[in-house]
């Protein structure tokens, strides 16, 4: 909550100096927010409980995900350009996003009851948790524009492709996977189990759907309320 009040903070500073700040800022910002606040109201009456832990984590490196954006936009493009250690934070913030997704796909698995659905999803656990070393050390060393920012990565190595697009994909396919794993708990799922299941996927179907009508839906039809919605 702290990182996403200084973000807030760097936003009214850039805009009064005319330099650009995170295209998502909104996006991501509700991201450290919500699931701050979810993962703070649970931990806190459920501390034994993975639950609570990884949506507070998932709200951390939203969080300093767009901090150090916002930062960096400050540090190194807006004319007094007084803050330090500006290409660090852009380089945190070519890959921290990785970790992010990664929790919120170990979320999917595990909601609502901190255990796994059945024994045929641990495969697919050790996959996400091999998968993610080197996912976020291929996007921390991708040349060139930083995924979804005007910035480039400072430690990013020339004889390397940019993967950054092609591993937002594959985060998002385990993600996807991962959120399936609800539909085989539905089965066994007693009524209160059953509930939390629907809130989760209420949610989850809001938030897919807001993606798809801005970055689908809006540049097809260019209407400015289907972005708004």
């Amino acid at each position: 909550m702290a990182l996403t009040a200084l973000s807030v903070l760097l936003i009214v500073l850039l805009l009064r100096s005319d330099t650009p700040i995170y295209y998502y800022w909104l996006e991501t910002s509700m991201v450290a927010i919500g699931y701050s606040i979810v993962g703070a109201i649970v931990a806190s009456r459920l501390p034994v409980s993975p639950i609570g832990w990884l949506f507070c984590a998932i709200g951390l490196c939203f969080g300093f995900a767009h901090f150090s954006v916002e930062y960096v936009e400050y540090a190194l493009l807006a004319p007094s350009g007084s803050l330090p250690a500006g290409e660090a934070f852009a380089w945190l913030s070519s890959w921290i996003w990785v970790g992010g997704l990664g929790l919120v796909v170990f979320l999917d698995l595990l909601f609502p009851n901190g255990r796994l659905p059945s024994a045929r999803w641990r495969w697919f656990v050790r996959f996400t948790a091999i998968v993610l070393l080197p996912a976020a050390i291929l996007a921390a060393l991708s040349p060139g524009r930083i995924l979804s920012t005007t910035l480039n990565n400072p430690l990013g190595i020339e004889g390397l492709p940019n993967a950054s697009k092609e591993i937002e994909a594959f985060m998002y396919v385990l993600v996807v996977v991962g959120a399936s794993s609800m539909l085989a708990r539905l089965r066994h799922a007693g009524r209160i189990e059953r509930q939390q299941i629907k809130w989760f996927a209420f949610a989850t179907v809001l938030v897919i759907s807001g993606v798809i009508l801005k970055n689908v839906a809006y540049p097809v039809v260019e209407v400015m309320w289907v972005w708004w919605a």
